[in-house]
């Protein structure tokens, strides 16, 4: 037996030493913005998300509330003048598509998880934030998306 380990790839894995032990983490292959509005999130599921302002925003794992976080941390006239989505400043209690979210005291039409996701990257634009997203797809495979 030799003392050389040969690891094929090891670029694709970032290298730390821990009390003395070599620890390999693959690393996340981020894709474009472009990349991320051409892949299709219907029934995808959310791995994990961080959205951070000066604080972290939101770490919730759902398209709409990840949306919603990023909106309670906003001016309602900035949300008004930099959304996508079709808003109503009353309790609409589900009239045409509207529902009413207490925590931003507003009523908006939903929209499917790929409209959603545009907009929460709209939000994260808009506000300069920084966001890190793990998206399981329905196929199994999952994406990594980020804004710094």
């Amino acid at each position: 037996m030799t003392d050389i380990i040969r690891i094929p790839n090891i670029q694709n894995y970032t290298p730390e030493i821990i009390n003395g032990e070599l620890i390999l983490t693959p690393k996340k292959n981020y894709i474009t913005e472009d990349e991320l509005y051409m892949t299709k999130v219907k029934g995808s599921v959310i791995v994990d998300c961080v959205v951070k302002g000066d604080d972290i925003i939101s770490t919730a794992t759902n398209y709409r509330s990840i949306l919603v976080d990023i909106w309670k941390s906003m001016p309602v006239q900035k949300i008004l003048q930099t959304t996508k989505f079709n808003f109503k400043l009353t309790n609409e209690n589900g009239e045409k598509g509207y529902n009413w979210y207490p925590t931003i005291n507003m009523s908006f039409q939903s929209k499917n998880a790929q409209e959603t996701l545009k907009e929460i990257i709209n939000m994260i634009k808009v506000n300069k934030y920084n966001i890190k997203i793990s998206i399981k797809l329905e196929t199994g495979k999952i994406i990594y998306f980020k804004i710094d």
